[in-house]
């Protein structure tokens, strides 16, 4: 056998055959993230029989925000973490905030959604420093207005990493948006400065009752594909 047929024997045996076995590796992790991804649901009736420690979970949740994408790196989001009293008095003072804003009938059910967020095991507040965002604004006056929908998208990046995480380790979790409402208060009584902006509140639990089955609009509605 010449040398060049024993070349072309190896090519065609050992090493394809190494290529195939990782090439099926990487599918399968390829699907098991999608299948991760199909667990990130809004789970609005949560508990507090999370078998996490604190410590590991408050771990998590740092490196996934850590993981996240921003404009120029420039690493603008800020991220507050309750657990334990401190989730349950901060619902308890949106309770009572929004009791100033709203008809007591409206009220009356937006409490007990509140009482919801309560019986979960934890909150995650989500904020932009505008700071950050406002020295590249000076350092870049033409894109100045874009760095605001940056930012958003930003912070969206964090909310969906660190609630797909959460749905990794089989924690259900709900977004909500009671800001501005609540701004200036959560700002006061966590002694937060005042250049950070509150996005979002996600709660967090163990599953109590889980979603309801999810629909899809038509691909063909959603998707464009070109070559």
């Amino acid at each position: 056998m010449t040398i060049l047929s024993k070349i072309g024997h190896v090519l065609t045996t050992d090493l394809s055959k190494d290529l195939l076995f990782k090439r099926k590796e990487n599918q399968s992790d390829e699907y098991q993230f999608l299948e991760e991804l199909r667990k990130r649901r809004s789970i609005y009736h949560l508990g507090k029989k999370v078998t996490h420690s604190q410590e590991d979970l408050i771990a998590y949740i740092k490196e996934a925000v850590y993981c996240c994408p921003s404009v120029f790196n420039c690493q603008s989001a800020r991220v507050v973490i309750l657990v334990q009293n401190s989730h349950e008095q901060f619902w308890t003072m949106v309770k009572e905030i929004q009791k100033k804003y709203m008809h007591e009938k409206v009220y009356d059910g937006m409490a007990l959604k509140i009482d919801d967020c309560i019986a979960a095991y934890g909150t995650i507040l989500y904020f932009e420093d505008q700071n950050v965002l406002q020295k590249l604004q000076k350092l870049r006056p033409l894109q100045a207005d874009d760095f605001e929908v940056w930012s958003e998208q930003s912070s969206g990046m964090v909310q969906f990493a660190v609630w797909s995480l959460l749905a990794s380790l089989d924690l259900g979790a709900a977004l909500h948006h009671y800001n501005p409402n609540i701004n200036e208060q959560v700002l006061q009584q966590y002694d937060l400065p005042a250049h950070w902006q509150l996005k979002a509140q996600m709660t967090f639990g163990s599953i109590m009752t889980p979603a309801d089955a999810k629909t899809y609009e038509d691909e063909h509605e959603v998707f464009r594909v070109f070559s």
